[in-house]
């Protein structure tokens, strides 16, 4: 039995001896990505300024569809600026004398990263606006209850300019920018 442990021993030391060590080269190259999508993408949100039910009230804003969430993948170099996401209106005009609100929720989802910080509350215009400021190297996690939430209203800021027969189609964009 001890005659079996010696060489035991010794088969085993010349095989950690004997171990020979390779090596290979390997790179990665991730380029910078900025990737931007709502979701759900397939409806418009439609807001409605409804007269009210009993004199003396205010009009009512109903809506329909007027929730979006913002999915985002950013990838940034080493020494590059963080990014910010924007929204502004690029065509057609609110109606006078209410003005179009857009709020950003706080973060949620199942992303990681630098996700940067929203803006609470927006009126929009034809001027770009930040929704989303110091975005790095972040993803959002796809689809609803990721990202950034985004609700749109209208409020009334002046009855007297209310015309009840105007009816506007707008064309918001988002962008995702090197700042």
């Amino acid at each position: 039995m001890k005659q079996l442990l010696i060489i035991l021993g010794l088969f085993s030391s010349l095989l950690t001896y004997a171990q020979v060590t390779k090596s290979k080269n390997a790179s990665f190259n991730l380029r910078e990505v900025a990737m931007l999508s709502i979701e759900p993408n397939n409806n418009s949100v439609l807001l409605n300024l409804n007269a009210p039910n009993e004199a003396g009230e205010s009009a009512q804003v109903t809506s329909n569809n007027n929730q979006k969430w913002i999915n985002f993948t950013s990838a940034i170099g080493e020494n590059a600026s963080k990014r910010n996401l924007s929204i502004r209106i690029d065509n057609g005009n609110v109606p006078s004398g209410v003005h179009l609100k857009v709020i950003t929720s706080n973060y949620i989802g199942s992303g990681r990263g630098q996700l940067g910080s929203p803006t609470s509350t927006l009126t929009l215009n034809n001027s770009s606006q930040t929704l989303v400021s110091n975005i790095g190297g972040a993803y959002t996690g796809t689809g609803l209850n990721n990202g950034y939430k985004l609700t749109y209203d209208l409020e009334v800021y002046d009855y007297k300019l209310l015309d009840f027969d105007n009816s506007e189609t707008l064309t918001i964009s988002l962008t995702l920018t090197d700042f």
